[in-house]
């Protein structure tokens, strides 16, 4: 049954990203994701968000079936990532901010901030969020204590490998905050016109930063578990 439901699950949400690309129909999303974007382009963000759509699907089917190999959740982990942050990205890009409203004239509040003062909060903002993965991170690698995981994420862990895994965990953890802290900052920089190459190159670094740590945590546990769980 778990399976039938993640692989309908799956299939529904791609079903629906299908739906979005073949008729660029914008009304799926919430109104106040396209409220500000111009009747031109409002085709394009249907088809942009579809996409992400279609790929968040693929990686319900990779994710939830336990008849697959466990490789294929470490792909399925990192689709979903990269789906998500295309759809916001491509959202923010075409409608000037994640949510905006009717007769809204301006690109949204954090778009329409100074540029300096923008930056100042997505620096803290990043740099915040970032402490999430950096924290415990270094503390599992100081320690080698992987009690910060799920206790079947190294129940057949061997007890001489337990503070391998840690330092492997704790590496990849610290590389997701720092991966945050990017892309909170290429956010920031993204909402300038024209769009700085900078914050173009570093959204690509944070994006592949993140999704290669994300893979890192989930092959490592494999490796040393023996599976996920």
């Amino acid at each position: 049954m778990e399976n039938i439901i993640g692989l309908g699950v799956g299939l529904i949400i791609a079903g629906l990203g299908i739906y979005m690309c073949v008729t660029g129909d914008v009304r799926l999303l919430h109104g106040y994701h396209y409220a500000t974007t111009p009747a031109s382009e409002r085709p394009q963000l249907a088809r942009e968000t579809g996409a992400g759509l279609i790929g968040c699907g693929a990686s319900f089917v990779f994710l939830v079936p336990s008849f697959l190999p466990d490789w294929l959740s470490i792909l399925g982990a990192v689709l979903l990532v990269a789906s998500i942050a295309e759809m916001l990205i491509a959202i923010i890009r075409r409608n000037g901010g994640l949510a905006t409203f009717p007769g809204d004239t301006r690109p949204g509040l954090f778009a329409s901030m100074h540029p300096g003062i923008r930056m100042a909060l997505a620096v803290c903002l990043g740099a915040a969020l970032s402490l999430l993965g950096i924290v415990p991170g270094a503390q599992m690698i100081a320690t080698g204590d992987v009690g910060s995981l799920h206790s079947y994420h190294y129940a057949h862990v061997a007890a001489a490998d337990l503070p391998r895994l840690a330092t492997c965990e704790g590496a990849c953890m610290i590389a997701l905050g720092i991966a945050l802290f990017c892309c909170a900052v290429a956010g920031a920089g993204m909402l300038r016109r024209p769009m700085p190459l900078w914050a173009k190159a570093l959204m690509c670094l944070g994006a592949v930063l993140f999704t290669g740590a994300l893979a890192g945590m989930l092959g490592f546990i494999i490796y040393f578990n023996g599976s996920l769980m």
